[in-house]
């Protein structure tokens, strides 16, 4: 894969750290040809991070952790 490639999955990586509004932290990973997301809320120790292959992967595991630890009744009050 070339620079441009990579260039625009860290577009995309931002897009979507943007959409989800600053609270995960998500990132192009160019060495290990994945997109990666840490959680930015309160979750248990250690953390949340998740990675994928492509943005819908991606999506799917973050959706996956919000649903774990909460994150609409931390965000919102509601679950």
């Amino acid at each position: 894969m070339d620079d441009g490639e990579d260039d625009d999955r860290r577009e995309v990586a931002a897009h979507i750290e943007w959409q989800k509004q600053g609270v995960w932290l998500v990132l192009w990973g160019s060495y290990t040809r994945r997109y990666w997301a840490f959680a930015r809320w309160p979750v248990p120790r250690g953390g949340a991070v998740v990675s994928g292959v492509d943005s819908d992967t991606l999506y799917a595991e973050m959706r996956r952790i919000e649903r774990e630890h909460g994150f609409l009744r931390w965000r919102y009050g509601r679950g």
